[in-house]
């Protein structure tokens, strides 16, 4: 029987759409036409962001688009502001959709309404592993979730455990997959943001979807942060308070760094200094990726003791962190760079913290814009001569997103919550 020939219809197709129309059917309709002209056929999944405007008719929006495209799946999330390529809407009502076409890939829809504070790790693990859908061939799961009504610190380490672990021949434990997604930011407290899954809203707890089978997705996880000081050993901690580094007080050791700074990097210091702890102790020397980004939240100088947002313990390693607009644009494009080895994605999905908004890059190079056009076609040498940059609107890759209150990825094979940091799923066709 001879070989059927191949159509554009089995192949990865990812296409954005957005709407600023006020009126959330209009939106709906425009986004709709929009993906139809675009895609050329119902899409197997939906990922819909929606600014606080629209954030009551969530439902009315997902009933307008399942009824003009007849999609499989759908989710959805409320925020503070949304992205599509790379244009990036915080202000006013605005509806972005991505658009996606997943030939032959497994989709399970799931909603995570409990843990048990009395269960173990390993109990939450197995049961979160059934919910998600994590079996062998588990390539990505999305997690969306409300920040008001998920404890975070039980359920993010199971879902990262939860996890199917494959034995290698050497003995070696791989983690199967990956884990992206953010927190809801169009409300500012309880009940006051819109989670969507299928045909059912909530305004609490979490959900998401798990792909699985003929598809890879690549993940970034761009911290933004740099490196001051050398790498100390805690000697003595208590809960999330650091008591001494390298055995001298932790106020004393963190100010005589400070102190030997240049001017440029003090003058950083009011973006904030942040903590970097060591992930994989094993390594013999610490780079990009090492360390897991924490929040200081202040010290105290009678005990000499420095509270960050982690719990520590004696005997890890950490290292003093800065981070401002050049650093984090530098670092998304470092880790792009690797991307680029790699065959051009069908799109991407961009969950970036709010603090890496427009107000934080001070020119039209946001997240959203760098990666949209990470995968371009370099210009010829006659182009690259002319001052200035000049950028093609339709070209790059299809992208969507939203400003979260809390970023979930993996660094060094772990899934954490982060913050001040853009996670990207790129997606493509298995290598």
């Amino acid at each position: 029987m001879p070989e059927q020939p191949h159509t554009d219809l089995d192949s990865i197709k990812m296409v954005t759409a957005m709407s600023t129309r006020e009126d959330p059917i209009d939106a709906a309709l425009q986004v709709s036409d929009r993906i139809k002209h675009q895609l050329g056929s119902s899409p197997d999944l939906l990922m819909v962001f929606v600014s606080i405007h629209h954030a009551r008719k969530m439902g009315m929006i997902a009933d307008t688009l399942r009824d003009r495209l007849s999609s499989s799946h759908m989710l959805g999330i409320t925020a503070s502001g949304v992205m599509s390529n790379a244009s990036v809407i915080e202000d006013g009502p605005a509806l972005s959709v991505l658009a996606c076409r997943f030939p032959g890939v497994g989709i399970n829809p799931f909603w995570i309404d409990h843990l048990s504070p009395r269960e173990s790790m390993e109990e939450r693990a197995a049961k979160l592993s059934d919910c998600i859908g994590a079996t062998d061939d588990m390539r990505a799961t999305l997690f969306f979730a409300d920040p008001f009504s998920v404890p975070l610190v039980n359920l993010i380490p199971a879902l990262s455990a939860s996890r199917v672990q494959v034995v290698a021949n050497s003995g070696r434990v791989d983690h199967i997959g990956t884990i992206i997604g953010g927190m809801a930011s169009a409300g500012n407290a309880p009940n006051t943001n819109t989670l969507l899954l299928n045909g059912e809203t909530r305004n609490s707890g979490a959900m998401g979807v798990t792909l699985s089978g003929p598809i890879q997705v690549d993940t970034i996880v761009s911290q933004g942060c740099r490196p001051i000081g050398n790498p100390m050993v805690i000697t003595k901690a208590r809960g999330n308070l650091i008591l001494e580094l390298a055995g001298v007080r932790a106020v004393d050791a963190i100010r005589e760094i400070v102190r030997e700074l240049d001017e440029a990097d003090k003058q950083l210091l009011a973006n904030g200094l942040v903590m970097g702890r060591v992930i994989n102790e094993n390594k013999a020397h610490f780079g990009r990726g090492d360390f897991l980004i924490r929040n200081i939240m202040g010290g105290d100088e009678s005990s000499g003791a420095v509270a960050i947002a982690d719990i520590i313990h004696a005997g890890q390693t950490v290292q003093l962190h800065l981070h401002d607009q050049q650093t984090a644009r530098e670092d998304l494009s470092l880790l792009l760079d690797g991307q680029r080895l790699y065959s051009k994605p069908a799109g991407a999905l961009l969950i970036s913290c709010t603090g890496r908004s427009n107000n934080f890059f001070d020119e039209h190079t946001t997240d959203a814009s760098v990666i949209t056009h990470a995968f371009d076609p370099k210009p010829d040498g006659a182009n690259l001569a002319k001052s200035g940059k000049e950028v093609d609107p339709d070209a790059g890759i299809p992208l969507a997103g939203f400003f979260a209150a809390g970023e979930i990825g993996p660094v060094d094979g772990q899934v954490f919550q982060h913050g001040h940091t853009a996670v990207a799923a790129l997606f493509r066709e298995p290598e």
